[in-house]
């Protein structure tokens, strides 16, 4: 597997930078060197996708990493994330992010974005990213207590209310995405993993695809009991 990630991310581009990224390159590995799995501490691991942890004097940082290493991949997806003429996933990721904390929400910085391509089509894809301080929503819900689980419930509505209002469409609201901190009384949400978000006219309104958003995130809420909470926050 090293050598084939090797090959693939010979050469990446940089297709995002962020202001804070060259006093930051500089406390981090090559960008040849971030697209490769054997670096950092684990958080995921799939085939063709992986998020690694790097611990530095100045920080923590999340790298993460599309591959499609075979022609097989790359015609597989050319539809969604691959052909020459569509945006990485990685980069999609942080388009949102930009979009998320330019308009006064909570969310990892973004500090650079590379691709390799090959004759157009993607190979490889890294996002770095800064580390949000806090837990996926998904972790912290099953071992809450009751009065948590519903603060917590408020909390998310009025979040994905929030979203909506400003014309936000996650299109991948879930809750393993939504990272929270909890100080004391105060509940922040941040959103991450959105490659397919979109963004509409803002205003508090309905349509096609805030339902969809709540029809994807009630359900995994309903597990806990806590839907209507949600629900009912997001329409105060």
């Amino acid at each position: 597997m090293s050598t084939v990630s090797a090959r693939v991310h010979q050469h990446p581009r940089m297709v995002f930078a962020s202001a804070n990224w060259c006093s930051t390159a500089s406390d981090l590995p090559n960008p040849r060197r971030l697209g490769a799995r054997d670096i950092g501490e684990i958080v995921v691991d799939h085939r063709s996708s992986w998020v690694r942890k790097l611990s530095i004097g100045s920080g923590d940082y999340f790298v993460k990493n599309y591959e499609y290493t075979t022609w097989k991949d790359r015609l597989g997806n050319w539809a969604k994330w691959t052909a020459p003429w569509r945006q990485s996933r990685a980069a999609r990721e942080c388009a949102a992010l930009t979009w998320l904390r330019t308009h006064g929400f909570a969310a990892p910085e973004p500090l650079a974005c590379f691709e390799s391509r090959r004759l157009g089509f993607l190979q490889q894809a890294t996002l770095i990213t800064s580390a949000f301080d806090g837990a996926a929503a998904d972790q912290i819900l099953p071992t809450a207590d009751t009065t948590t689980q519903r603060d917590l419930a408020a909390a998310i509505g009025a979040f994905v209310r929030a979203l909506h209002e400003r014309g936000f469409r996650d299109r991948n609201l879930d809750l393993r995405n939504l990272l929270i901190q909890q100080h004391n009384e105060q509940i922040t949400i941040a959103k991450i993993d959105s490659p397919r978000f979109r963004i509409v006219q803002p205003g508090r309104r309905e349509d096609s695809l805030a339902t969809a958003d709540w029809n994807r995130l009630l359900p995994q809420l309903a597990q806990f009991g806590i839907a209507d909470q949600a629900r009912n926050s997001a329409e105060l």
